[in-house]
């Protein structure tokens, strides 16, 4: 075992530990912190699915790629990340990736699925890519934004979290939560948004960019703030 810059590598590196090379952190939790999104970048306007993006031959010019879909659809980045670099850098920009976090994981498997997707939205930074933080808080896990900019555009996910009533509570807290403690300046939002689940956003003013949870992905014609 050697250290580089203070910190631990191995000859097997089977924690990724080149993820978070050059890397800053946060102070509490050690969790690698993301820059925030470029003033100026144009909200998407198509978001596409990461497996869609490999599967498909899709232009990358105007779209944004997203992870909003079943983990095992892209674990695959995870155990090998360069070989899916060039491709994503084609597309204009890239959602944090999305392994879940669901309110009933233990803890520890949360902490360790939060780090997965912030080493590699922080490593895809430092290889070029816009990222948009991927946030979405949860009582006694401040760890799962502690890390991500403020005063950014965001991307937040509402997939099959608000047709059942106790689910679209507990989304609506977070998500002001969330907006309490990074203070965005915009919301990329992937999901429905009934049920007046966006009224504190903007409520606030801030900007607001919809976008379907389907696979055509396309910006809703009734979104918020200015293209």
């Amino acid at each position: 075992m050697s250290t580089r810059k203070g910190r631990p590598t191995h000859a097997r590196d089977v924690f990724h530990a080149f993820l978070i090379e050059g890397a800053s952190f946060s102070e509490e939790w050690e969790m690698p912190r993301l820059a925030p999104v470029p003033n100026g970048i144009l909200p998407p306007s198509e978001l596409v699915a990461f497996s869609r993006a490999q599967e498909e031959k899709l232009p990358g010019a105007g779209r944004t790629v997203h992870f909003f879909e079943d983990d095992f659809r892209f674990e695959r980045i995870w155990n090998e990340p360069k070989k899916y670099l060039a491709r994503l850098l084609e597309f204009d920009s890239i959602i944090m990736p999305d392994f879940s976090t669901c309110i009933d994981f233990p803890k520890p498997l949360k902490m360790w699925e939060a780090y997965r997707n912030l080493s590699l939205a922080s490593w895809l930074q430092r290889q070029g890519a816009i990222v948009y933080p991927n946030a979405r808080h949860q009582p006694g896990c401040d760890w799962l934004i502690e890390s991500l900019p403020r005063q950014s555009v965001i991307a937040v996910c509402g997939r099959c979290l608000i047709q059942n009533v106790e689910e679209r509570r507990r989304f609506v807290r977070d998500l002001r939560t969330t907006i309490d403690m990074l203070e965005p300046s915009g919301i990329v939002y992937y999901g429905s948004d009934s049920h007046n689940v966006l009224d504190y956003p903007r409520a606030l003013g801030i900007k607001l960019w919809t976008y379907p949870a389907d696979r055509k992905g396309g910006l809703r014609e009734d979104s918020d703030g200015n293209r």
